[in-house]
């Protein structure tokens, strides 16, 4: 007779927030008492609006919220990464010619400085 053993009822594991510590269950996607996400690269930050709002405050700096991100498909991660990119490369260059045309006025007005005081020395009989 072929008799199968009985099957062991296992006890469901629990399972408990890293935030506020409350119960959760294996299938939640968010914390029922705090609304934390319990799934990596679900929450607020890995949205479009997230990665947009994030992108304006950080610049390239939020790219790796955009590849960590299981909310976008990758193409639009991609074009996140060139837009990104190329914004900060503007950004970068910008910042470059700025500096310089601030240490040329400098410059200039060193040298307007130095030429005045020649001039004051000419003028002294």
């Amino acid at each position: 007779m072929n008799e199968l053993p009985p099957q062991q009822a296992t006890a469901p594991q629990l399972l408990f927030c890293t935030r506020c510590h409350g119960q959760i269950d294996e299938t939640d996607n968010y914390c029922r008492s705090c609304g934390k996400s319990l799934k990596p690269g679900r929450g607020f930050l890995f949205t479009h609006t997230g990665i947009i709002l994030m992108a304006c405050i950080l610049g390239p700096f939020a790219l790796p919220f955009v590849w960590m991100s299981k909310a976008i498909s990758p193409l639009a991660k991609i074009i996140y990464t060139a837009v990104l990119l190329l914004v900060g490369f503007y950004l970068l260059v910008s910042l470059y010619k700025a500096f310089s045309l601030i240490n040329n006025s400098l410059q200039m007005m060193m040298g307007d400085l130095n030429n005045l005081g020649n001039l004051s020395s000419v003028v002294n009989f």
